[in-house]
């Protein structure tokens, strides 16, 4: 009766990963697309401070009083490179996580 069981399981676990494998590579599933070039506004340091960018633009659409050489190296290095933001929630988040 073991026996049974366990051909039982070992054949519900290769229909599981053969779906599963199909669920992956089936026609018609498009990759997911970069948001980045999509984000509408992008945080960045300007002039030694946190501010929100409207992508492509030269001047912040708002400059924060957060000081960012306070911050951790990683949040500084993003910033020099610009952190795209997706939304005013996303964007509210992060502008709190900064301590703004």
């Amino acid at each position: 009766m073991t026996k049974i069981w366990v051909a039982l399981l070992a054949v519900l676990c290769a229909a599981s990963l053969a779906l599963s494998l199909f669920w992956m590579v089936r026609p018609g599933r498009t990759p997911p697309q970069e948001t980045s070039s999509a984000a509408p506004y992008l945080l960045k340091d300007h002039g030694g401070r946190l501010a929100v960018f409207a992508p492509g633009a030269d001047e912040p659409l708002q400059v924060y009083d957060i000081y960012t050489h306070l911050l951790p190296e990683q949040d500084v290095a993003a910033l020099q490179k610009g952190i795209p933001v997706e939304s005013e929630e996303r964007l509210d988040r992060l502008l709190e996580d900064f301590g703004a």
